[in-house]
């Protein structure tokens, strides 16, 4: 397929733009892990721009959210668990998330220790 030159600048601009900024992503992950959680105590954590996060997390259908008094109690959606390949079940969608995490956050030394470490006989 191939597109006309004056197309060619503006579509690789749209291919290129991720989901979520850093923000949201944070918020997005800190929720999912811990869900389900109130709103008041992702504010306390992620700070005063966690309000706006959750309102674009809800737009785009990756959180829901149930009133309990004055704050809310927000959950991940079934469109969040497709989107990111996990299980519908938030007790198993947490395990996959926390061993994905713990795959990708292992410090670098340590890595670079396990590669440098010759296997003695």
């Amino acid at each position: 397929m191939q597109l006309r030159p004056e197309f060619v600048k503006n579509v690789r601009k749209l291919s290129n733009r991720p989901l979520l900024t850093p923000g949201p992503l944070r918020t997005l992950s800190f929720i999912a892990l811990r869900q389900p959680i109130s709103q008041s105590h992702v504010v306390r954590v992620r700070g005063k721009l966690a309000y706006q996060h959750v309102k674009q997390l809800k737009e785009m259908d990756l959180i829901s959210y149930d009133k309990l008094g004055r704050t809310r109690v927000l959950r991940t959606t079934i469109t969040f668990a497709d989107y990111f390949n996990l299980n519908h079940d938030p007790a198993l969608m947490k395990k996959e998330l926390k061993n994905v995490l713990d795959l990708t956050n292992q410090p670098q030394s340590e890595k670079a220790q396990e590669s440098a470490t010759p296997e003695q006989s």
